[in-house]
Formats: structure tokens, sequence, C-alpha cells
């Protein structure tokens, strides 16, 4: 098989089954497949290495112990070993292994077969009929190679747009499906809505992107690009009644979830230290506060009800903290918050 069939093949296997389109990681697999072939000297990993390509061909024939089980037994120790020293080598001692095992694997459909079980000398052959298998350098090799092309274009085009989960998501429309790939990729990136629906107050129809910021019963939390804050869900309470929901994985964003306790002192100065530049800040938990002024507490039947007053105790959920700052920064408080910290690379 030919040195840019080993490629592709390894190099496709990798993105796909690591779900990845990192050039690093999909190099690293890619290359891996070419390793099985140092035990012949003309192949590209033997002219970069002739000394270890000698070893093997002058003492076992081609596609013998490199191309084997024990061998990519031997690869993935090697690789995971140096994982274990140092854990940024981890994906790509990932890559390494199956790009060796798709390496010879794909070998197996050739004329000549693989010893996948070495030391034993029985060649592993695929299928039964030799006519049917490949031969090096052959027109159906290079048939094959326009399809692996294809397929590589499509597996990386898929996995940049946010793997094949999002891609299935996309299919189905479905709250859960959205709310796994929040679950997956939420801390490390931001997480966009295509909702279509309806608004439950005048029955206008939604249409747009929106950001989620958590999980809400069966629904989520979204914000609008104006800073709205609406529950979208098939629930009573719901601001926006979804009709389809679609997830996009967008740009790194690290979200950080840290505990705020108060003994009666202002709300303003206990949480003016998580203002930080470039940050999206959303508070929930439950104060008791003596004397509110409710009058400044904000009122759209259309929004969701970020703050929430019964007598003297105040319920917060996913209030943004300039909203919190505004209307509650100068009342004294006791309870305990959660603050969302969302920091975003770019804003």
């Amino acid at each position: 098989m030919l040195g840019i069939s080993h490629l592709l093949i390894s190099g496709t296997a990798t993105s796909l089954l690591l779900g990845t389109a990192s050039p690093t990681m999909i190099a690293v697999g890619a290359i891996a497949g070419l390793l099985p072939d140092i035990d012949i000297s003309t192949s590209p990993a033997g002219r970069v290495l002739p000394w270890i390509s000698r070893f093997f061909e002058t003492r076992m024939p081609h596609r013998s112990c490199t191309h084997s089980l024990v061998a990519s037994g031997a690869i993935a120790i090697m690789g995971y070993t140096a994982a274990l020293f140092n854990p940024s080598f981890l994906n790509l001692a990932h890559a390494l292994s199956v790009g060796y095992f798709f390496g010879w694997f794909a070998d197996i459909f050739t004329r000549g077969g693989v010893e996948m079980f070495w030391p034993s000398p029985v060649r592993c052959v695929c299928p039964g009929n030799r006519n049917l298998r490949l031969r090096t350098g052959s027109n159906a090799e290079y048939f094959i190679l326009i399809l692996l092309i294809a397929i590589a274009l499509a597996v990386f085009n898929i996995n940049n747009s946010g793997g094949i989960l999002t891609q299935f998501n996309r299919l189905i429309a479905s709250p859960s499906g959205v709310q796994h790939i929040f679950n997956e990729s939420g801390s490390t990136h931001l997480i966009k809505a295509n909702i279509k629906g309806v608004r439950t107050g005048d029955r206008s129809k939604v249409n747009g992107q929106y950001l989620i910021i958590q999980v809400q019963g069966t629904g989520f939390l979204v914000q609008s690009d104006d800073g709205r804050i609406y529950k979208a869900s098939t629930e009573p309470d719901a601001q926006i009644f979804l009709e389809e929901i679609t997830a996009d994985v967008g740009r790194p964003a690290i979200t950080n979830i840290e505990a705020l306790t108060l003994e009666d002192e202002p709300i303003g100065s206990a949480i003016a230290q998580f203002n930080r530049a470039g940050a999206m800040v959303f508070i929930s938990g439950q104060l008791s506060v003596e004397d509110l002024e409710t009058s400044v507490l904000p009122r759209d039947p259309y929004q969701f009800p970020v703050i929430k007053v019964t007598n003297n105790t105040v319920t917060l959920e996913a209030a943004p903290l300039s909203i919190v700052q505004k209307t509650l920064g100068e009342e004294f408080a006791t309870g305990q918050l959660q603050i969302r910290v969302i920091n975003s690379s770019s804003q």
C-alpha cells in the first residue's frame, strides 16, 4: 500500500475515533501510520531511520513483527509511559496508538496480508479471494485514495464544527442533545443555542441564537445579544416555548463556580470582587434582607425573573452581576450565593 494511503487512513482514523480536528494530533496519527513499514528500507520510515530498518529487514519478512498486535502493544506502552511522566502527552499517545494500529491493519487488505499474531507466521488477509485484494499502486488503490480524501475532508469538517454529537443534535433538534453538549463542553467553551419557538407572553415567533447560561429544569436559561435572559423550555414557566433547539460549541471560555457567604453586609461590596474585565458573571442563591425596597427590582413579564422577593427573602437565579449591583448593591444581607464566572478569551 502506498505511503499516502497509510497517511490518509491513519490520519482520518485518528480524527474520527478521537473526535479531534487538531492538526497536531492528526499529523501524529498520520505519521504513525507510516511506522509499521520501517521493516523495509525503501519505505518512507525506512529511509528516515535506516539503521532500525536494516535491523528488521535482515531478520524477518516484510509485514511481520511491525505489522502485529505485539507491535501495537509496544507502541502503546511507550506512548502512555511517556504520558505518565508528562500528562500533556496523553492525547498524543492516543493519536500515536490509533495511527500506528490503522497503519498496519490497512495492509490486511493487500495481497500479502500481515502477520497480525506475530510471532505466529500465519498471515491474516481480507477478503479470502486473492484477486479482490489490493495491489500497491494499482488503479483500485488510487480509486480508494479518492474515496479516502473525500472521507477525510468530511471527518475533519465534522470535528471542526463541534464533532459528531453536535451534528447529530442538529439533525434531531432535541433539548437532551443540547444538554449533553452543554454538560460536555460548557465548562471550557461558550455554548450557543439555535432556538426556534414562540414567546409565551405575546405568541410572537422566536428564531435566533442565544448563549446558554445553565440548565433549568428540562430547558435552559439563555441570554440574548442585548443581555436579556429567558427560560427556553416546554415547561409552563418558560418565556420561550421551544419547538426546535440545537447547539454550537463556540469560542473557548472557562467557567468557574465560586461560593460566597454574606453575614449582614452590603451586597454590592461583597460581590464587587467578581466584577472582572472580560468576564460574564451570573449570581444565584438566597439572601435574607430586611426592609427591602421592591420598587427598584426589575419587572419585565417577557423575561425570566432573575430576582424574586418573598417577604424578607431574596432569591437570585442567574442574575447578571450588573443588575444585582444596581438593584441590591446598597442592601445589607445574610445568606449564601453561588457565583458563575465565564471567562472568555475574547469578548
